[in-house]
């Protein structure tokens, strides 16, 4: 198969399953949550959605993950690669730990300009001056009354509002995962989707591309892994957490993988980075 069509059969991944697919599954799982009564008595409607979405989301990366094994012909021996060397996944901790302080800084730094922006646009208050005649004399004195300016909405032009929204959309899922959930059913949910997209957008993307080349392999895997973050993200302010950890780890776990295809200690890096972002 040729690069151009190997390129396009994961771009095809990404929108049909990624984004389209997605889409009916939840809608269909919601359905599901509403009208059943599966799980325990103390989950509202809402927190069974998200377990049962989280739930479905990580049973489809494994049916992608398998037909994309069988589209490209590698080996089932990537899926574990890289497993069996405890000094490799001890660095995925690390790895993890500092891909989430670097976006996190990148983050804050975005947040900071932007507030910064939205402070210079606010004018403040001025007081007008109003003619009032006092006296029989006719003469007309000039007070100055304060003109009433009615508060702004919060249209995201502050910290908290950038933090709260942050944790909505697909990452809703996780926290109401962690909270309802027993945390090794929780970070065992996590752990599927997570490992999925590593074998999918390095594993398999990288694997796949190698004959092209750095550039296109690494280009196309972090491409379509940022753009995947947006999916299902209610705002952009809250969409802009996941697209800037994902091109901090695209561009760190690509280049990694690319010098040493092991994939396992990159799945521990991203499990730590997600975990420790969404506690």
């Amino acid at each position: 198969m040729s690069t151009p069509l190997r390129v396009l059969v994961l771009v095809a991944v990404v929108l049909l399953y990624y984004w389209l697919g997605k889409a009916v599954l939840f809608r269909a799982v919601r359905h599901l949550a509403a009208v059943t009564r599966i799980g325990p008595a103390r989950w509202g409607t809402a927190q069974r959605a998200d377990v049962f979405e989280l739930a479905a989301a990580g049973a489809s990366h494994v049916v992608v993950v398998a037909a994309l094994l069988a589209i490209t012909g590698i080996g089932p021996g990537m899926l574990v690669s890289g497993l069996a060397r405890p000094e490799l996944l001890g660095l995925g901790v690390l790895l993890g730990i500092g891909e989430l302080a670097i976006g996190s800084l990148i983050c804050r730094a975005l947040i900071e300009v932007r507030l910064a922006g939205g402070a210079r646009r606010r004018v403040p208050a001025s007081p007008v001056n109003s003619a009032r005649t006092t006296g029989g004399s006719g003469l007309q004195t000039r007070t100055s009354t304060p003109v009433r300016v009615r508060p702004r909405e919060d249209h995201g032009l502050s910290l908290r509002s950038w933090l709260g929204r942050s944790r909505g959309g697909w990452i809703r899922h996780h926290l109401t995962a962690l909270k309802v959930l027993p945390l090794w059913a929780a970070l065992g949910l996590t752990g599927v989707q997570v490992a999925s997209e590593e074998l999918v957008f390095r594993g398999i993307a990288l694997t796949w591309l190698r004959d092209a080349g750095p550039g296109v392999a690494l280009t196309t895997s972090i491409v379509l892994f940022v753009v995947m973050q947006a999916f299902f993200m209610s705002t952009w302010q809250g969409a802009m957490f996941p697209l800037m950890g994902g091109v901090v780890m695209g561009v760190v776990h690509g280049l990694v993988f690319w010098a040493v295809p092991d994939v396992a200690p990159l799945v521990v890096a991203h499990v730590v980075f997600f975990v420790f972002a969404v506690i």
